[in-house]
């Protein structure tokens, strides 16, 4: 049984269809249009052809035809009726009289309708952001169906899902005024469009100098969402159907709103202007908000006791229940309703030890408890086994953009795929499944990390049960779905390696925190790794877009080039302000060049958003708009673009030398070099100690107006360099090679470079080769440390509770582990995961011993999150993340650190002996994500450096 789909398809229509769901069907043919270049026409039986096919779609209880079908027994409607936005898809032949070949689309409800038309298109190869970011689709001439395509979907893993238009000043609300004249319906219309092709169903809209339900005009947003079956709602302070920007225009001494808002001086006014929220909004699909807030997102009500504000709040949420009982519904069961618990809202909801909270509130019976992120990521306070059966369930507010602390990030979408699985399917595993919602700020640049966050809400054990692994394949589906059409196998392979390699830099550190001294210039070589990746993504786009053909250029640029090139550039420039510092600090010539480069990524920055702006006459104009350089604040007040520095050579051959992951340097000269020397003889490199060590790279960098003649000389018969002389009038990159086949143990050896006529530097080199017969698995200190990715452990222990699993990718590093099932407290639990690792120790004493954890936060209103670790036969120490009990974590120092690192770091004290050592990490609080475990010698400082020091040598 097949069904062919051509240019001579017909769609049945009748009258009775929802209006939302005719207002699909269009956008569909519209599609089609696009895939076969011809609009379908209307099924007319008395045309009576042969040889084509017609689309029957319809809704239960809203469809003639579809219930003849089901009489008939063609289909089965019992199969979906009843549930919620669920839609049977099926291939059929000879449907009814005059009717050879149909495909059947019945929807259990409006919503699953329109997801089984839109699941037609996709079947046909258009893209969800078709109209969106003009991802047209490969033209056909025909597209078979076969009884294989036949389907019923399933019931979505979460009720309501959708996405929050935030922040939306000057980037969304510039373009919607432009291209709209202001956020109406023409406007919301492709908001509508975008949200039900990625299976969302719920929106808050824009709030922030706009009014979704007077800027229609009127209620004709409000309207046409309920058309198209969009579940509208307000954000987390703006209460029963109200925006936040109403209560501003309506107030007044005379007004019968009053003038204050604050419901213990004006109860009577603030009960009115909710009371005409509900009964304006009564007709459509609401969840409606409730509690309150101060104006513009400010606490309740300073000044007053949180026994205070937690009885204030219980009198609010009585008159609010009460006022939707008396306009919307008598029986508060039917009506949708959410508290969003963010920021001081969630101290008022769990209280503290002397005063109860709003939980188990009587009141919020039946109520959604909306908990959120940490404003970064990471989810707060899920709900704990006791919590889970609460009427109403619980959702999540969730983060991918902000405005905010402890930091803003509205720039370009910075989405990390692994992130958002780690957080939202432990959420969802807590019993987080009634509405999933995230700020996705402007929409445009969040496309990729919003589709995934709808496709997991909407089929949680397709794309939750795949692991991290899983985001590096939904990232290859996702932009075939795009670009299969114009992109062979390899450039979708290396657009696939750009979307990973851009998230990942995002997920080390946020555009709009960088700055000259976050990476180090040189130490572990941290920087030139950024640099290199950034440059990499700047060749691969430039590459790719070389290819694009012009009609689909408006996509690649929006969905790949903008953001890419965007975040890579940004990188680039603050490693180049880092090394341009450290350079004109040694007064390297080179610095002035560096500074050079730095004003042309400010150029590129500029274009990259003028092209964005200009391309596809224009359609994304406005997007690009907001701040992203430089803050060093919460917000782009006082930001600051990087400082170049231009220096003056000196007027002799004065030579800089060092190795190239160093900042210490020798400039030929004793008396001076002397005093250059530290603890850790710069003139002294201890590279090759490590076994896997067969180059070291050094640099002869000129620091004057005439070029240095320089000249090296050995006669160690295991040295060999990448160039003996030359004249450099910047930098000279030299590349030393050990050849270890001619070691023997550990041995030294010297180098001599000259500044020919104006001194020389003598260089000792320290190598050492393993014995051959050594035990595997031991990382061994060298450099005065030992760091050790935590995925390389050496053994592994579960227990019947649960165990370590690995994440990858993940995190600054690419990797992790973390305990599951994620539920599990293993803190009274006798026995406990375990993974185990081997170092090896230079000498017997104290170390220091840090932890690098991503920036997780507790899952219980408590300021308690352990983890356990043990060293040799030493007693197991469970130690408490949180560094000072006594403070909320969220709103604390630790955690605005721990955000804009996006790590958490611990450090504790550890005795270790000379020579093997073993230490255990234990699974303890749940949430906990280790990243990497640095050892170093008390007394003896790491290196300055964000990411940590490069891992061990393991054996």
């Amino acid at each position: 049984m097949s069904v062919r789909i051509d240019k001579s398809t017909v769609f049945y229509e009748e009258a009775s269809a929802y209006a939302g769901v005719k207002k699909a069907v269009k956008l569909v043919k519209k599609d089609m249009e696009l895939v076969f270049g011809s609009y379908p026409n209307v099924y007319c039986k008395e045309e009576n052809k042969k040889d084509f096919s017609v689309i029957i779609y319809g809704t239960v209880g809203k469809s003639e035809i579809l219930e003849q079908l089901d009489k008939a027994g063609k289909i089965d409607l019992k199969a979906i009726q009843g549930k919620w936005e669920v839609y049977l898809f099926s291939i059929l032949e000879n449907p009814l009289e005059g009717i050879e070949k149909a495909i059947v689309i019945a929807g259990s409800d409006k919503r699953g309708t329109i997801y089984g038309l839109f699941h037609l298109s996709e079947l046909l190869g258009v893209s969800p952001l078709v109209n969106w970011n003009h991802v047209w689709p490969k033209q056909k001439t025909s597209v078979e169906f076969s009884s294989r395509d036949s389907l019923i979907s399933k019931v979505p893993s979460v009720k309501y899902r959708g996405f929050f238009i935030n922040d939306e000043w000057p980037a969304f609300g510039t373009w919607a005024k432009t291209h709209f004249g202001g956020m109406n319906t023409k406007c919301y219309e492709k908001i509508f469009e975008l949200l039900l092709r990625l299976k969302g169903n719920y929106l808050w809209p824009a709030m922030w100098d706009s009014n979704f339900n007077l800027d229609g005009p009127g209620l004709e947003n409000a309207r046409l969402a309920d058309e198209y079956g969009i579940v509208m709602s307000t954000s987390h302070h703006e209460p029963c159907m109200r925006s936040g920007q109403e209560y501003s225009m309506v107030r007044g001494v005379d007004s019968v709103y009053g003038d204050a808002w604050d419901f213990r001086k004006n109860p009577e006014g603030i009960t009115r202007f909710w009371r005409d929220g509900l009964l304006r909004n009564r007709e459509f699909e609401n969840v409606i908000t409730m509690g309150m807030r101060g104006e513009n997102d400010t606490p309740l009500l300073d000044g007053i006791s949180l026994k205070e504000n937690v009885e204030l709040l219980r009198k609010i949420i009585k008159t609010q229940n009460d006022l939707i009982k008396e306009t919307v519904n008598p029986n508060l069961d039917e009506v949708p309703r959410q508290i969003v618990l963010f920021t001081e809202v969630e101290e008022f909801f769990y209280g503290n030890e002397d005063v109860p909270g709003l939980l188990g509130e009587p009141e919020l019976d039946g109520v959604t408890l909306m908990l959120s992120d940490n404003n970064a990521g990471a989810t707060r306070t899920l709900p704990s086994e006791a919590m889970r059966n609460h009427r109403g369930g619980y959702g999540m507010y969730y983060h991918l953009d902000m405005h905010g602390g402890p930091h803003s990030f509205q720039w370009i979408g910075s989405a990390y795929l692994p992130k958002i699985w780690e957080q939202m399917t432990m959420a969802y595993e807590y019993g987080v499944r009634e509405i999933w919602v995230v700020n996705v700020g402007d929409v445009a640049t969040q496309e990729y990390g919003l589709s995934y966050f709808l496709d997991l809400a909407y089929d949680m054990e397709t794309y939750g049960k795949a692991g991290c692994k899983g985001t590096v394949e939904y990232t290859k589906r996702w932009i075939d779905r795009q670009f299969m059409s114009i992109y062979s196998e390899k450039d979708r392979e290396m657009l696939k390696q750009i979307f990973m390699e851009y998230t990942g830099l995002l997920a080390k550190r946020k555009h709009e925190l960088m700055n000259e001294s976050v990476y180090h210039p040189v130490h572990f070589g941290e920087a030139d790794e950024i640099f290199e990746c950034s440059e990499w993504i700047l060749n691969a786009c430039n590459e790719l877009k070389a290819k694009c053909p012009k009609e689909i250029l408006p996509a690649f640029i929006s969905l790949v080039y903008y953001p890419a090139c965007g975040t890579a550039n940004l990188m680039k420039m603050w490693i180049l302000a880092g090394k341009n510092k450290l350079y004109a600090k040694q007064n390297r010539v080179e610095a002035n060049r560096i500074a050079d480069e730095i004003a042309e990524c400010f150029r590129i920055d500029t274009a990259l958003t003028e092209e964005y702006h200009q391309i596809g006459d224009g359609m994304f104009d406005g997007f690009g708009l907001s701040e992203h350089i430089g803050f060093t604040n919460w917000n782009e007040e006082d930001n600051k673009y990087p400082t170049r520095r231009y220096i003056y050579p000196a007027n002799h051959p004065r030579m800089i030398l060092c190795r190239k992951t160093d900042e210490d340097y020798v400039i030929g000269s004793p008396w001076v070099d002397a005093l250059l020397t530290r603890i850790d003889n710069p003139q002294i490199w201890n590279d090759a100690l490590r076994p896997d060590v067969k180059e070291i790279v050094f640099e002869i960098a000129c620091a004057s107006r005439v070029p240095i003649t320089y000249q090296i000389e050995c006669d160690c018969p295991w040295m060999t360099f990448s160039k003996m002389q030359g004249v450099t009038k910047e930098t000279e990159t030299i590349v030393l090679t050990i050849q270890r086949e001619k070691l023997k143990g550990r041995v030294s050896g010297t180098f001599k470079v000259k500044n020919v006529g104006f001194g020389e530097s003598t260089i000792t080199i320290e190598a050492e080769n393993l014995p051959e017969q050594v035990e595997h698995n031991v990382f061994l200190e060298r450099n005065h440390y030992i760091s050790m990715e935590a995925v390389h452990f050496a053994k592994k222990e579960d227990t019947k509770k649960g165990g370590f699993e690995i994440l990858e990718p993940y995190g600054r590093t690419g990797s992790a582990i973390k305990a599951f099932p994620v539920t599990t407290d293993f803190l009274k639990e006798q026995e406990k995961p375990w993974v185990e690792y081997f170092f090896e120790a230079s000498e017997t004493g104290t170390y220091k011993i840090r932890f690098y954890m991503s920036a997780t936060t507790p899952v219980v209103y408590e300021r308690k999150q352990y983890i356990g670790f043990a060293v040799n036969e030493e007693a197991l120490q469970i130690v408490n993340t949180i560094y000072h009990e006594e403070e909320q974590f969220f709103l604390s120092e630790q955690w605005k650190q721990e955000a804009n690192d996006n790590i958490k770091l611990l450090e504790c004290r550890v005795t270790c002996r000379k020579g093997k050592n073993r230490l255990r990490f234990f699974a303890v609080s749940p949430a906990i994500v280790l990243e990497k475990i640095v050892l170093y010698p008390e007394g003896i400082p790491l290196l300055d450096s964000y990411l940590g020091p490069k891992e061990s040598y393991r054996t």
